[in-house]
């Protein structure tokens, strides 16, 4: 009885280990590159640029509150009418 437990115990340690070799092999993906990958879509590479500073200019224009913070704002719970 004891022979067979150890047994099972060796079997699934190596079971356990060949699991954990196959899961820590890394994965054969073909790394692929962003900039190929819009050319091959039909995106004009100097124009994302121009669109990529020009979004980054106007950001920090929208994100003004022109009220400031609202003092009822989670100040307790919600009133009842």
């Amino acid at each position: 009885m004891a022979k067979q437990s150890t047994a099972r115990m060796v079997f699934f340690a190596v079971l356990m280990g060949l699991a954990l070799s196959v899961l820590a092999r890394p994965t054969l993906q073909k790394k692929v590159e962003s900039r190929l990958l819009l050319q091959e879509l039909g995106y004009n590479e100097k124009k994302l640029v121009h669109y990529r500073y020009v979004f980054a200019s106007t950001i920090d224009k929208d994100r003004l509150s022109p009220g400031g913070p609202d003092p009822e704002h989670n100040s307790g719970p919600p009133k009842m009418s």
